[in-house]
């Protein structure tokens, strides 16, 4: 990742840019004059004034020959260097990059070169991998070749291997695109092209297919047999580039009892590889809260958070893992003119760091940021092309006319019209990079994630005070009512009964929403490389602890009661397959789920069966034959038989345990199945 700075002029002196070291920005470029610019606040009015004559001074693209007043979002040139500004209330800050996209750079650390008289060899002391997840520590390139690594490009030209910054963004490219939810086809025929490093706004009428074509990036929809759609020359679908985009959703999922600072690092520790998170993460948190304006709110936790500022964190948290692109849905809705303001100025920002931005949205203030439109009616495409000539194409300065004149004829208009460009550009096709794509990626080596994800799940749970009380009375209230109903002349088979209820109750209830309530973090996370297995590991393992500490405070209140013997060994092992298996059967289910209150109404629907087909209220051989065979498959039935046995202290059968535990692992096996695939595109 290219680093950059953060720079904030005081309004109180004139800010000088130069090579000279007593300059107030110092660039070290040799296109840069030793007093090369300044900027002054002049009655609340900041301006841009060039002070040579032997190198270039630009303020958006145009020469600066007297002094020009700068606005929020401008581009400043210097010599061959770029700094952005961002204005609010008349504060200035000064975005700086550290590279500029295509100068020629040094060789970037870690990277090495053996050149032949018509072929060289880079080495590499990191690990990479192919698009095709080959990994390798060389790479062969022949005359004339461009290797793309994320942020530059080697090419051997004349035995010479140069190499040149780059931007860190990927080319968005799709052809003959139709779009598939199922067998019902939403969107036909979108053709458009969005260069690596701009930002791609998807306007039009609510129901035409924007979110749907962000779904299809996700991998949730299909494309047809003859579409294609290629990020950064790969298909959409291939593993290494997908682990490289980042998705936010309308509303983005966040763990909402951590920290903004906790949450950044959580987002670098599951995205960056272990070396560079234990290097950088930290400087690369700090300068993202500086950029999006969080470093007030570091130590806040997200629940605190106003509707900007969450989203603000959502996106710093994916931008740790640095993606070549970004993808939003509906960023600004909900969020009122100012905090939208903000919002836009950042992803402006993400865009002159070289970032790739694609967003959805109802509001306009995104066709001030975007460099190309694209505009969607009926699912098809309705116009694409700069926001400029959008307003030429449909004859408005007004960006809320554009929808409003958008109808069937100009949609087909625009349709041919580009049908015709797209076959004039055809015969240049070889020439695009997405036809040879010659790129690879540092193998991303993530640290491992099992005692992690059980710390950071114990922290969200007992910093919910609401929770915490929740955890440590409701066991004494279902204890302290049996103690009032059970007595040494109980049956022991109610008792047992009463205490397997309690257990899977209270398993359940702790693990059905574990994973439905993170879907989209963990299928994030998943996408970029978080192994499925520990990450189910450790979210089974603190409401398996939980619920094995409550069923035994549970026995505790009964046993004071009934006076049985048991040894604890047996009691320990027999309380542990109670909650085990339902511990998984709730995360398995929580898997399945689409929201938590779906996953909450499969409560009944998972105990009903524990109560009647346990063998307590029914004997099993006075079952029907159906209901003995499914009993098979219900753990408490063996818990039953291993809990009266003890508590008749007779010799349980290891089958019962092991049973219950093996039942377990194939809940297990089944979610874990179901979680790997959810990851991989359709």
């Amino acid at each position: 990742m290219h680093s950059f700075q953060i720079v904030t002029p005081s309004a109180d002196k004139p800010f000088t840019i130069g090579r000279k070291s007593d300059n107030c920005l110092v660039l070290d470029n040799l296109m840069v004059s030793r007093q090369h610019a300044v900027l002054e606040c002049v009655s609340g009015q900041w301006t841009l004034r060039n002070l040579t004559e032997n190198s270039v001074t630009q303020l958006n693209g145009a020469d600066v020959s007297a002094p020009l007043p700068i606005k929020d979002g401008d581009v400043i040139l210097i010599g061959t260097q770029k700094l952005q500004a961002t204005l609010k209330d008349r504060h200035l800050s000064l975005l700086v990059m550290d590279a500029f996209n295509n100068s020629e750079t040094e060789l970037p650390e870690g990277i090495s070169v053996e050149t032949s008289a018509s072929a060289a060899l880079i080495d590499f002391t990191q690990k990479m991998v192919s698009p095709q997840g080959k990994v390798l520590r060389s790479i062969p390139l022949n005359e004339g070749e461009i290797l793309k690594i994320p942020g530059y490009e080697l090419e051997l030209s004349e035995g010479r291997v140069a190499c040149f910054n780059a931007p860190q963004g990927f080319s968005v490219t799709a052809r003959q695109l139709d779009i598939f939810a199922g067998k019902k086809q939403i969107v036909r025929d979108l053709n458009f092209t969005l260069p690596a490093g701009e930002i791609m706004a998807i306007i039009g009428r609510s129901g035409q297919g924007k979110s749907t074509l962000l779904r299809l990036l996700q991998g949730i929809h299909s494309c047809g047999e003859k579409s294609q759609v290629r990020i950064g020359g790969l298909d959409y679908r291939n593993a290494e580039i997908r682990k490289h985009i980042a998705f936010l959703e309308q509303d983005p999922e966040l763990r909402r009892d951590l920290t903004v600072r906790e949450t950044l690092l959580d987002g670098g520790r599951t995205s960056m590889n272990r070396h560079e998170f234990k290097a950088n993460a930290q400087k690369r948190m700090e300068q993202f809260c500086q950029l999006f304006g969080l470093t007030e709110r570091m130590d806040n936790l997200v629940k605190t958070l106003s509707g900007g500022e969450l989203r603000r964190v959502a996106l710093a948290r994916e931008l740790m893992g640095n993606p070549g692109l970004i993808v939003l849905d509906e960023p600004l809705s909900g969020l009122d003119p100012y905090n939208a303001k903000i919002l836009c100025t950042h992803l402006q920002q993400l865009s002159f760091l070289g970032h790739t931005v694609i967003l959805t949205t109802h509001s306009y203030e995104a066709l001030d940021i975007a460099n190309k439109v694209l505009v969607l009616h009926h699912g098809e495409q309705g116009f694409y092309g700069t926001p400029a000539d959008a307003f030429r194409y449909f004859n408005t300065r007004d960006p809320e006319e554009i929808l409003s004149d958008l109808n069937d004829e100009s949609a087909t208009n625009w349709k041919n019209s580009w049908e015709r460009k797209a076959q004039d550009n055809q015969d240049d096709s070889n020439g695009d990079e997405s036809a040879h794509p010659n790129i690879y990626f540092v193998k991303n080596e993530l640290a491992p994630v099992l005692f992690y994800k059980i710390g950071l799940t114990a922290k969200q749970w007992f910093r919910d005070l609401g929770k915490t009380l929740t955890l440590i009375i409701q066991p004494l209230v279902i204890g302290g009512l049996f103690s009032l109903i059970f007595s040494e002349l109980t049956s022991l088979w109610i008792v047992a009964f009463a205490v397997i209820l309690s257990a899977n109750w209270l398993a359940l209830s702790l693990s059905i929403r574990e994973i439905v309530q993170e879907r989209q973090i963990l299928q994030g996370e998943f996408r970029k490389g978080v192994k499925v297995l520990p990450t189910l590991l450790s979210k089974a393992t603190l409401p398996t602890l939980v619920a094995w500490i409550q069923t035994l405070i549970v026995y505790a209140f009964v046993n004071f009661r009934i006076a049985s013997h048991v040894p604890v060994t047996a009691l320990l092992l027999t309380t542990a397959a109670m909650v085990l298996p339902a511990v998984m059967v709730g995360l398995m289910v929580s898997a399945f789920s689409r929201n938590s209150g779906q996953a909450n109404a499969t409560l009944p629907l998972l105990i009903i069966p524990q109560v009647a087909l346990a063998g307590a209220l029914v004997p099993l051989d006075q079952m029907q034959a159906l209901g003995r065979a499914l009993s098979t498959v219900i753990w408490s039935r063996y818990n039953q038989n291993s809990l009266l046995n003890l508590l008749l202290e007779r010799q349980d059968p290891v089958v019962n345990i092991v049973a219950a535990i093996a039942i377990a692992v194939g809940f297990y096996i089944v979610m874990a199945i179901k979680l790997f695939r959810s990851k991989n595109a359709k």
